[in-house]
């Protein structure tokens, strides 16, 4: 049996809202809506945001859960809005993070790396604004031996390498397909595959890219690279080697790793 969200009471099988407790709901999330709308579009202090949308919860019987799912998905809203904007406005940003930091929303409740990009939104509008990227990265990775002189950039943690790789493919063959492949000396059809590693460490330095998982370090020489193409949460390198396919780095921000 399942049980309202607003009262806590039994609504009966599969289903989650009472008719009497359906105002009750929706004045909850238009609540939400407004405190999000004013601290947005004030742009003030966002010292006391978490404690006016707590505020809109209703009782103690509305599920916390469910209340914690409607936060998050006007948050949402609100972030997609800054983050595919083309100019920053950062005090909104630093409200939106204060809020995610505040009810302890992470990326998993909302997805499409929205904390990851809006914690890079200060950095990328300085880099637009060919300003210098002020942040210190003094510990360098264990495994990562840097050259005189060298000096790290940005440091993304938790990215994905995927790499395409041609397989040849097995199938069953025909006599018929035996006999035309060998008259023409056909080599069995090949695809394209993607392997992908378990997460690790994108170093990004003023000479070049260090990339560390399981121990493994592998660098490209920024000569090396033959071009970077941004994707929606990474950025594709190729590499200025005979045949080599791109590798992607999934960071979860596409358009900063870019810059």
């Amino acid at each position: 049996m399942g049980k309202c969200v607003v009262c806590s009471k039994s609504a009966g099988p599969f289903h989650e809202l009472h008719k009497s407790c359906l105002a009750v709901y929706q004045s909850t999330r238009k609540c939400l809506q407004e405190k999000f709308s004013d601290y947005i579009e004030n742009t003030g202090d966002s010292s006391d945001a978490v404690e006016s949308i707590q505020a809109c919860k209703p009782t103690e019987q509305f599920s916390q859960s469910h209340f914690k799912e409607l936060v998050a998905k006007i948050w949402q809203q609100q972030a997609m809005l800054v983050v595919k904007s083309s100019s920053f406005n950062l005090c909104v940003v630093k409200t939106l993070l204060n809020v995610a930091n505040g009810l302890e929303i992470d990326n998993e409740d909302v997805g499409d790396y929205l904390l990851t990009r809006l914690e890079n939104l200060e950095y990328l509008d300085r880099i637009q604004n060919m300003q210098v990227v002020e942040k210190s990265f003094e510990h360098v990775p264990k495994g990562i031996e840097l050259e005189s002189h060298e000096s790290i950039v940005w440091e993304f943690k938790n990215t994905v390498k995927e790499e395409q790789q041609r397989y040849s493919q097995d199938k069953k063959w025909t006599v018929l397909s035996s006999v035309l492949n060998s008259i023409l000396t056909k080599k069995r059809y090949n695809e394209l595959a993607v392997k992908i590693e378990e997460s690790g460490t994108l170093l990004v330095t003023n000479h070049g890219l260090y990339y560390k998982n399981n121990n493994i370090v592998t660098q490209t020489k920024y000569r090396e690279i033959r071009s970077i193409t941004p994707i929606k949460n990474g950025v594709k390198i190729q590499a200025n080697t005979k045949g080599a396919m791109p590798d992607t780095y999934v960071t979860g921000d596409g358009r900063f790793t870019y810059a």
